[in-house]
């Protein structure tokens, strides 16, 4: 769910009667003349859970980031899709793709089995060179990102080198401190996408 703030309303392409199917073909268009990006991006499972919990929508509490914290959440996620497997699964209308954020590199991997072999290679860099203090950034940010741009949802390949604008178009699932601590280490590495976890902190 995507909500785009418009300052000329009239520039909003129309909904027509029942059949939109091309509705996103209209609006992209739009969005890129007038340089629009979301000013909110939710999932709409995760709409779902907090309408049903009396969550405020777009709140702090309403972030994916916290929701994954939530006991309730973690609870009902084979209901309300939250656990990755209805993405992996292909039961996504609008698929995504997960995107990292390096300092000001990100890139993109699709949700395939090569994909996941260059993102692992990607964190198997970094850990290598933890420890190591020269240009690190403090963070490490994962994204889950639907791209509008069809040359992204076309050419995307197995993986690629993105603009951070593209961030407007995710929800973040996790950062990590990279601060040179083993703490900071181990959750690096029992990452679910890394395959070989260390002891538990």
């Amino acid at each position: 769910m995507f909500r785009f703030d418009f300052r000329d309303k009239s520039m909003i392409p129309t909904i027509l009667g029942t059949d939109n199917r091309d509705y996103l073909e209209r609006l992209t268009p739009v969005l890129e003349q007038e340089k629009i990006h979301p000013s909110g991006v939710v999932r709409l499972r995760d709409a779902a859970f907090c309408e049903e919990r009396g969550v405020r929508q777009l709140s702090v509490s309403a972030a994916h980031t916290a929701l994954v914290e939530n006991e309730d959440y973690q609870r009902l996620a084979h209901r309300f899709g939250t656990d990755g497997h209805v993405i992996r699964n292909g039961l996504a209308v609008f698929p995504t793709c997960t995107a990292v954020e390096y300092g000001q590199k990100v890139l993109l991997f699709d949700k395939t089995e090569t994909g996941d072999k260059e993102l692992a290679k990607l964190l198997d860099g970094i850990t290598e060179k933890f420890f190591e203090g020269k240009g690190k950034p403090k963070e490490l940010g994962f994204y889950e990102v639907a791209p509008l741009d069809a040359r992204y949802r076309g050419t995307m390949g197995d993986w690629q080198v993105a603009s951070p604008e593209i961030l407007n178009y995710g929800i973040c699932i996790k950062r990590l401190d990279m601060a040179p601590t083993l703490r900071n280490f181990n959750r690096l590495r029992n990452l679910p996408l890394v395959k070989v976890p260390l002891a538990k902190e």
